[in-house]
């Protein structure tokens, strides 16, 4: 194939879909073109499900580079509802979900922090963190998303695992009038108290006027959805917990680890929410070219996600200590069984609110200066922002051998962990008394708490082109500008813990009437432990506007009363006011980037090779400050009890840092024989550290105990992770719409995050435990032959001032500044990961009938070891994944049945730096559409056909911490084309 046809070739393409990917086809295309020549378009006359698989494999066969795409079947018809269910259908992407429905995605082992998300090429702010959450985004104005593998020096930077580009529909670029409306009924399988079936809506028009001179889309979509989430938890695992002083302990221990470890759970509960979600989405894009050579486009997209809860949760506490009648530690250290003595039962009426909100207004120029420069101008100002709501209140009953008119008594609780997806949980009751009564039921504690996580982005981006019309390699070099500043803010607000009710005598505030007994028998029937095989299965409800307005009323200075309205916010039913904050953090990013990048077209031996290679050059100026109250000495209380004291006023706290990286890039394809194409990448990339870690806190942690004092510092000069890496793959098209794949990627990470503890001093802090004081006192006792403990020492200092003893002592400027432990994150570790991704589309001829299948296989030396006690660097998102998609698309009838499956992968790390694992998950879903005639079709959707349940563990598989589980979702519905 010669030069000039590939480049026809392209621009057929490119005019065909009609659908905002000239950014992957190459502007000598354009530049050389010839307006009136039509001999050598191919135009490709497809639709539907197998229009889509075939667009997006020909995206993929154009790039340069790794590039692997999802295109619309046509305008306000994207494949699928939920553009992450889309992309776990790409090979090396698979997806966190998030009440059931695809959220965050990880692409080549790295988790959704590792991964840039782009809208039309413009980066897009995210909240709390740099991971974008897709569940925030409906398809309707979606023409296709890109996801780039390998880097291009022409590619924002951000993105280690992929950056992946979602393109919106634009009017110019499919001329004429075109729209859609729709209208779908949802019914979701687990929901109770919400309603069965909820309405989906959506519609986008789009047209031209003025010779096509002029354009206008509006589209937009309105989605609700109600549904019940099912999960039982363990809150901890607590690791060595010391049982020997329990009287009668009847202990089985078959601990075959060397180190003699165990992880006792603090609790184990079952829970339920009824949800409501809606979604809004809404865009509008403008464009006018007042000649052939210039296009304006002016756009605002919206989106609003708000989800709302009403939770319940039931079970038992444990003490962990010296109550325990029998337990069983298993060979990995598990106590597996357990029965306490006595102790809580409790249940949790809970209600929250979250309201996800984003805005995008950009402007661009296009402007094809001659016939060999082009110029394009593009801002926008983007925010996000995403405010939490939730309040909660405990109640239940307590022990209180010595209390009149006390709650009943628990006389044993159990835990079985030893069978089962889930625990079995159980109790027993003094006196013989079979069930709780809603008599014994009374309100214990309550907190309320708001977050809120805003963003503002602006970027301001110049791109140019030159195209070389002499012969020669060289075809093309591509230059450009860019800057960026994101302002990250994140701000809470909790009430702390607060008694609602005294705990003894809660029980006489609240009537019996408010409390109404529930069966539960058939809560988490998908695993086994739960449904019919519990042994705990009923539970007290109440109205949580009810409760909280009795807890409201209390009297606080009622010689029975808890704290009640004293204490108790003034609003509460996921309604929380504006109160004090009281964590403020403010960080600001401010990116410069300059690249120059060359793309060179040739052959060798007849063979067609094209390369791309760039350099990217990257400042980035980092400012934070957050709002702390700091501490100004230490109060040496009694004994080894010690406090801070703490400044009268709060004020910021500053920190900044700087980063400079050269990013190069090479990425180059030759098609070896016809049909076969091979291809070689290099690429330096990076991903901007976590936001939480820029800030400038110094938090000092828990009580200043001799030998336990620790600080925890941000560090605002952290370096980004920096990645170098590889890919090599062969591709061989043999027919329309099919092709196999076979690809290599290694990358060497290096910077990534380590806790680092050092000792320091911290301003003018002095330590009494060691000063000219402390050792007075420790040499008079000495004289007087008494043992120095530190209660004596305590006692001498104050005898030697004339003070009263248990008089607290506090430094002062005879004493030595005091050492702390001081911990921050520092870029330390390196790691290797690599991996094979093989991939497979055939389309059976003329029969409608097609499959496409890919598999992921990820290694690397970031895996966690269960076995390890304390700190260990690990990445999290590592797994394998593998996908299959069988189509039938012939005479208006379009169907696809896919299953998506990820290997079991590591989520994180908990408190005690233990593991947290989630279990490989697989799903199936079905989409089927009837077109009636060329505007009606109708379609029904459903996911997660076999009600496939979640399940996460803490270092081994019988240490549970969640189980969750849903239920199948179908959709009915029509959509209507003008």
């Amino acid at each position: 194939m010669n030069n000039t046809h590939f480049k026809k070739k392209q621009l057929a393409m490119s005019l065909s879909m009609a659908m905002g990917i000239s950014a992957l086809i190459p502007h000598t295309a354009i530049a050389e073109e010839e307006p009136a020549v039509n001999t050598d378009i191919e135009v490709i006359q497809v639709s539907g499900i197998r229009g889509s698989l075939v667009k997006s494999m020909d995206i993929k066969r154009q790039s340069a580079g790794v590039v692997d795409a999802i295109t619309s079947e046509d305008i306000g018809k994207f494949p699928d509802t939920n553009l992450a269910e889309s992309l776990q259908r790409i090979t090396g992407v698979s997806i966190d979900r998030s009440n059931g429905e695809g959220s965050k995605i990880t692409v080549r082992g790295f988790g959704p922090e590792f991964n840039l998300v782009t809208l039309n090429d413009r980066q897009m702010p995210t909240t709390g963190g740099r991971s974008f959450d897709f569940g925030d985004i409906a398809t309707e104005s979606v023409s296709g998303v890109e996801v780039y593998k390998t880097t291009r020096a022409d590619t924002s930077s951000g993105g280690i695992g992929a950056t992946v580009n979602i393109t919106t529909a634009k009017p110019l670029s499919n001329p004429g009038m075109h729209a859609s409306v729709g209208a779908k009924a949802v019914h979701d399988t687990s929901n109770v108290n919400g309603s069965d079936i909820t309405p989906e809506y959506s519609g986008i028009y789009s047209n031209t006027f003025n010779d096509d001179k002029f354009g206008i889309l509006i589209s937009g979509s309105v989605q609700k959805r109600d549904n019940r989430e099912q999960s039982m938890a363990v809150d901890n695992w607590i690791p060595d917990v010391d049982i020997s002083s329990s009287p009668n302990l009847a202990l089985t221990d078959n601990n075959q680890r060397a180190d003699g470890s165990t992880w006792y759970p603090q609790n184990a509960g079952y829970a339920f929410s009824d949800n409501s979600r809606k979604r809004t989405n809404g865009q509008l894009v403008l464009q006018y070219a007042p000649t052939d050579n210039i296009t304006a486009t002016v756009d605002y997209t919206y989106s609003k996600l708000e989800f709302e809860k009403d939770g319940r949760s039931f079970g038992l506490w444990f003490n962990n200590g010296g109550n325990v009648n029998a337990a069983n530690i298993n060979e990995n250290g598990t106590y597996t069984q357990v029965t306490e003595v006595g102790g809580d039962y409790s249940t949790n009426l809970n209600q929250g609110k979250t309201v996800n909100e984003n805005k995008s207004l950009g402007f661009n120029i296009d402007w094809q200066v001659t016939d060999t420069f082009n110029i394009e101008f593009d801002a926008h100002n983007s925010s996000a922002s995403s405010v939490g709501q939730d309040a909660f209140m405990l109640i239940g009953n307590t022990s209180c051998d010595s209390c009149d008119n006390s709650t009943i008594n628990i006389d044993e609780k159990t835990a079985d962990f030893s069978q089962g997806e889930i625990p079995l949980i159980d109790m027993t009751l003094t006196n013989g008394q079979a069930e709780i009564l809603p008599s014994d039921m009374g309100s214990l504690f309550t907190s309320v708490g708001k977050d809120e996580n805003t963003n503002e982005l602006d970027q301001y981006q110049l791109k140019g082109t030159w195209y070389n019309e002499d012969s020669g390699a060289l075809a093309s070099i591509n230059f450009g500008v860019s800057h960026t500043k994101i302002d990250f803010r994140t701000t809470t607000s909790y009430s702390g813990q607060l008694a609602a009710g005294w705990w003894t005598k809660s029980a006489d505030w609240y009537d019996d009437s408010l409390f109404t007994r529930v069966d539960s028998t058939g809560l988490l029937d998908g695993f086994s432990g739960g449904g019919s095989d519990k042994l705990l299965n009923y539970y007290y409800d109440a109205n949580f506007n009810d409760i909280a307005a009795i807890a409201e009323s209390i009297d606080c200075d009622h010689p029975d009363g808890g704290l009640g309205a004293c204490s108790w916010p003034a609003d509460v039913n996921g309604k929380i006011q504006s109160g004090p904050i009281d964590d403020d953090h403010r960080i600001s990013e401010k990116t410069l980037a300059l690249y120059m990048q060359a793309n060179f077209e040739t052959e060798f031996n007849g063979m067609p090779i094209n390369i791309t290679t760039g350099l990217r050059y990257e400042q980035t100026n980092v400012s934070s400050s957050s709002l702390e109250r700091p501490a100004a000495n230490m109060e040496w209380v009694n004994g080894n009890e010690w406090s801070y004291i703490y400044a009268d006023e709060r004020s910021f706290s500053t920190g900044e840092g700087t980063s400079k990286e050269f990013l190069p890039s090479f990425n180059m394809n030759v098609e070896v024989i016809e049909d076969v194409i091979a291809r070689f990448s290099y690429s330096r990339s990076l991903a901007r550290p976590p936001v939480s870690a820029l800030r400038s806190t110094t938090s000092f942690l828990g009580n200043p105990k001799v030998g336990q004092r620790k600080v925890a510092v941000g560090n605002p000069d952290l370096k980004p992770y920096i990645a170098d890496n590889i890919d090599l793959s062969l591709e061989y098209y043999y027919g329309e719409g099919s092709y196999v794949s076979t690809g290599y990627y290694r990358k060497q990470v290096e910077n990534f995050l380590v806790n680092v503890t050092t000792e320091e001093t911290i301003s003018d802090i002095t330590d009494a435990f060691i000063g000219e004081r402390a050792e007075q006192a420790r040499a008079d006792l000495a004289e007087a032959g008494i043992q120095p403990t530190d209660q004596a020492i305590h006692d001498q200092i104050n005898a030697n001032l004339g003070n009263e003893p248990g008089t607290p002592i506090l430094g002062d400027t005879t004493d030595p500044l005091a050492t702390f432990y001081v911990s921050r994150d520092t870029n330390v570790e390196t790691a290797n990961l690599w991996g094979w991704e093989l991939a497979a589309q055939h389309m059976f001829g003329d029969t409608g009938f097609g499959v496409a299948a890919n598999a992921t296989f990820v290694f690397g030396d970031v895996e966690a070891d269960r076995d390890v006690i304390g700190y260990q660097f690990a990445l999290p998102g590592l797994s394998d994944s593998a996908n299959f998609s069988a189509i039938y698309d012939l005479d208006g009838l379009s169907a696809r049945v896919s299953y998506n499956w990820r290997d079991e992968f590591l989520t994180g790390f908990d408190q005690h730096s233990a593991p947290i694992f989630t279990e490989a998950y697989g799903q199936w879903d079905i989409n089927v559409n009837y077109a009636v005639n060329e505007q009606f079709t109708v379609f029904f959707e459903g996911l997660n056909l076999t009600d496939e349940t979640q399940r996460t563990y803490v270092r081994y598989s019988e240490q549970l911490l969640r189980a969750n589980q849903y239920g199948a979702r179908y959709n009915i519905g029509f959509r209507y084309s003008f």
